[in-house]
């Protein structure tokens, strides 16, 4: 069964990219431009989650925590990608498993979702 990746991002430019890139790993990708219920993301079961912390109304920081603190969901790695200044703080807040700060280099990009959705041991967080 192929590995999933739900991204939620609501610039479309980087959301293309992160589809792209996601891709080329030969994984199923889901994407949303806005944040979702913790039920709808657990239905999708997704191997990995790359979300944008500022999804319009929502924050993806304040999603990740919600995962993070439910038992079906914890265990899903959260990658938050953003351009948001305090982004190493939202990051710990939230439980966040990693983060890569926009605009992001496309080779470490690849090599942390490759990391993450085969479990290899994270060495670096930015």
């Amino acid at each position: 069964m192929k590995k999933r990746v739900l991204i939620l991002e609501n610039d479309q430019d980087t959301a293309d990219m992160l589809k792209f890139l996601t891709r080329q790993l030969n994984v199923d990708v889901v994407t949303s431009d806005k944040a979702m219920f913790a039920p709808d993301v657990q239905r999708l079961s997704p191997d990995l989650i790359l979300s944008n912390d500022f999804l319009g109304a929502e924050m993806g920081g304040d999603l990740c925590k919600t995962l993070k603190s439910r038992n079906s969901t914890k265990e899903i790695p959260v990658i938050l990608v953003s351009s948001a200044e305090d982004l190493p703080k939202i990051a710990k807040d939230s439980k966040a498993d990693a983060y890569v700060k926009k605009p992001f280099n496309v080779n470490h990009m690849v090599e942390m979702m490759t990391r993450f959705l085969y479990r290899k041991k994270i060495v670096s967080l930015a």
